[in-house]
């Protein structure tokens, strides 16, 4: 790694940890501008008629100071609570706590001077985090998650059952992984398990849940920062407590065989298992564990697949990732998350008859001109259909074993919203079946 790359993630990592300091102030500050409108409202003078309504007389009715207050109040109290948790992430990172940084602040005010707030699209990688908290470790959120773990451990149990393998636990790589709980429940079954994920604000989340969270429950409320589609403030103050299961109450053995292991990675997907491609398995990264380049007996996928930026590209990996009967198992809509930016438009062709193609990812110097400040992923992803994914997986040296579409989920939903969104999924299961 060089020394702008190091520089460059310490950077990411200090912005990520400011996300999560600043996150209960965030929040707090824009309650308090809904405050400040709602007061404008009160303040509003309409002139009507002697007992007709008004702007200002149907909030006052409506609204009373002190209602507000304790509306105010409730609100702050549970981002009080779940800064909390985010606080104890922090510390296990290694990073100051959201009140470490403001004793600091106060104590020595010149040196510790805000030069970077985090921005709206920041705080909302922090809210996503909890909401996937609850959907991962909670009690209320096992429904959502069952739909969808319980038919991919299902089928890992069903081809691949465990102490099957001379070589000792079947080793089962899970990219996607998120808050780490169907890495985690594949281990708990007795298979070496490894997670990994792109995202530090999951990452550093997981990393507290699976490594530094013994013994220990917290009362988050992931609905707090949802002001829309709400039927009363209630839902959204509503709290669920974290973890539901004491993560290292797992012990497992092998009757004196190998024991399983269980590991998290952090990185993108090719980055990190690139090393299996033929021209590559000799190109090792110093840092990367010794058995990295040990194959997989199945990669497990959990709304994956359409992450990627190019899905060939990532069915290839994932071919040569496994060994010779190995699982590619994986449930999940098609999404595509990448798809949406530097679409070639009508005005990049204008005029541009006689002009020559710029080579790469631009059609031409005008859509070069309109879409070079995007991320180079969103020029390269094409939206494949089912289909045409089935049989890029049929093609690339799979057997689609099982599959099964239109199978009804929802990811990180709050039950109690107006609105909700309902995911026909796919499942399907292969096995990698050319040499």
């Amino acid at each position: 790694m060089s020394n702008n790359d190091k520089k460059e993630e310490e950077l990411h990592f200090q912005q990520v940890c400011a996300s999560y300091q600043q996150y209960a102030t965030y929040h707090q500050v824009t309650e308090q501008g809904v405050t400040h409108r709602r007061e404008r409202l009160l303040s509003s003078m309409n002139t009507v008629e002697d007992g007709e309504p008004s702007v200002a007389s149907i909030l006052q009715q409506t609204f009373s100071q002190e209602q507000m207050e304790k509306s105010n109040q409730k609100v702050l109290k549970s981002l009080i609570r779940n800064q909390f948790m985010l606080d104890n992430v922090l510390k296990h990172a290694g990073a100051m706590t959201s009140q470490e940084v403001l004793q600091n602040r106060n104590q020595f005010p010149r040196d510790f001077e805000v030069d970077w707030w985090a921005s709206e699209e920041q705080i909302s990688k922090i809210d996503s985090v909890l909401k996937s908290i609850y959907r991962d470790w909670s009690n209320e959120g096992k429904e959502e998650r069952s739909v969808v773990y319980d038919k991919l451990l299902g089928a890992l149990e069903k081809y691949l059952p465990n102490g099957t393998n001379d070589r000792g636990p079947p080793r089962v790589a899970v990219p996607g992984s998120g808050l780490g709980r169907l890495a985690y429940e594949i281990y708990s079954k007795g298979y070496s398990s490894q997670g990994s994920d792109f995202s530090l604000p999951m990452l550093l989340a997981s990393d507290f849940i699976l490594n530094g969270c013994t013994n220990r429950k917290f009362t988050i409320s992931p609905w707090i920062h949802e002001t829309k589609n709400v039927k009363s403030l209630e839902d959204r103050l509503r709290s669920v407590v974290v973890p539901d299961v004491d993560v290292a109450a797992v012990e497992l053995s092998n009757n004196g065989e190998q024991v399983p292991e269980f590991s998290m990675l952090a990185g993108e997907f090719l980055s990190l298992y690139s090393h299996f491609l033929p021209g590559n398995r000799c190109v090792v990264d110093d840092e990367r564990q010794e058995g990295s380049v040990e194959k997989f007996n199945a990669v497990i996928c959990s709304f994956f697949i359409d992450t990627a930026p190019s899905f060939p590209h990532y069915l290839v990996t994932i071919y040569h990732m496994l060994v010779r009967g190995g699982l590619f198992v994986s449930i999940g809509p098609l999404m595509w998350h990448w798809s949406g930016h530097g679409a070639l438009l009508p005005g990049d062709l204008d005029g541009a008859k006689n002009e020559s193609n710029v080579q790469g990812d631009f059609i031409n110097a005008k859509h070069k001109q309109r879409t070079e400040h995007l991320d180079r992923r969103y020029l390269q992803s094409v939206d494949f259909t089912w289909e045409e994914v089935k049989a890029l997986i049929v093609n690339c040296g799979f057997e689609i074993l099982e599959e099964e579409i239109d199978i009804k989920t929802r990811y990180t939903s709050d039950a109690l919203s107006m609105k909700k969104v309902d995911y026909d999924c796919v499942f399907f299961v292969a096995r990698k079946i050319a040499p």
